[in-house]
């Protein structure tokens, strides 16, 4: 099983490097960005290259675009002043056997 993460933002530069650090656990994380003024985009791509732009089209339009990029069947979706707690951390990665040799 792999795990992947999906993430909108829009002008997230105070909270997306705290966010995307606790998803570095993840065997794929995807930042999908309504056009940000800020800097999201540049701290997004410290974490993954898969930062896509899309035009805002409402919330659950916006969560289901990113999904819809993700490779892996299992999906943590998360918003970007949230972040997993070290805990959680371990609990997902035990049950994803995230590490492994494939």
């Amino acid at each position: 099983m792999a795990l992947s993460a999906v993430l909108i933002t829009k002008n997230e530069e105070r909270n997306v490097d705290r966010c995307l650090s606790s998803l570095m656990f993840c065997d794929e994380i995807i930042v999908v960005d309504s056009f940000s003024t800020d800097q999201t985009i540049e701290i997004a791509k410290k974490y993954t290259e898969k930062v896509y732009q899309h035009s805002w089209e409402g919330y659950a339009a916006q969560k289901n675009f990113a999904i819809s990029l993700s490779k892996n069947n299992w999906i943590l979706s998360i918003d970007a002043d949230e972040e997993v707690p070290a805990e959680l951390q371990k609990e997902l990665i035990k049950l994803f056997q995230i590490g492994r040799a494939h």
